[in-house]
């Protein structure tokens, strides 16, 4: 049977998403920023995000919680626990991105202000960010409407008056596509 074409997705023939778990979520989330594996996520800085949140992510767990097979669908803490990991995966990326400009990975010649505030987010280098994020987290192109809507999302971050307009969007940026459909299962 040939799968059918909607015009721009082709549709799977098995339709059989799945969720990438604690190990395949923190490694993707690892090799995609650039990142020591050790330094995608620790809780409290001293406990592996993998250990902390390995049975809400779908984990095994025999010795400390007695957990033995992998739960067959995905528990009510899981996006919370997705989430923490990202975000944690994402602030060191633009940590070192911001604190280090000339070896920066994902928001390479994103100029901010000295106030914090991106200088242009119409910018090509902010274009070229959003793309960067995107190819990484997704492994494709985004549309010209996903690249436009990450771009606004700056002027929404810089309307809630925080203290550093310009991290922040990196911030929701990066959480946001990191931690989509398309991006938290394979």
């Amino acid at each position: 049977m040939t799968p059918e074409w909607d015009g721009g997705v082709a549709k799977s023939q098995k339709g059989n998403l799945r969720f990438k778990g604690p190990e395949r979520l923190s490694l993707d989330l690892a090799q995609a920023l650039e990142l020591p594996s050790t330094s995608v996520c620790n809780e409290l800085g001293q406990y592996p995000c993998q250990g902390v949140h390995g049975v809400a992510l779908g984990g095994v767990d025999p010795y400390e919680h007695s957990v033995y097979e992998t739960p067959t669908v995905t528990g009510a803490t899981t996006p919370i626990a997705v989430e923490r990991i990202v975000l944690s995966a994402c602030n060191a990326r633009i940590t070192l991105d911001v604190t280090t400009p000339a070896s920066a990975v994902v928001f390479k010649d994103v100029a901010l202000t000295s106030d914090g505030k991106l200088v242009d987010a119409a910018s090509p280098a902010v274009a070229t960010a959003v793309t960067s994020l995107v190819r990484r987290a997704w492994l494709r192109d985004p549309t010209q409407a996903e690249r436009d809507t990450l771009v606004r999302l700056s002027a929404d971050v810089q309307a809630t008056g925080t203290a550093s307009p310009g991290v922040a969007w990196m911030q929701a940026a990066c959480l946001s596509v990191f931690s989509s459909a398309e991006a938290v299962f394979y």
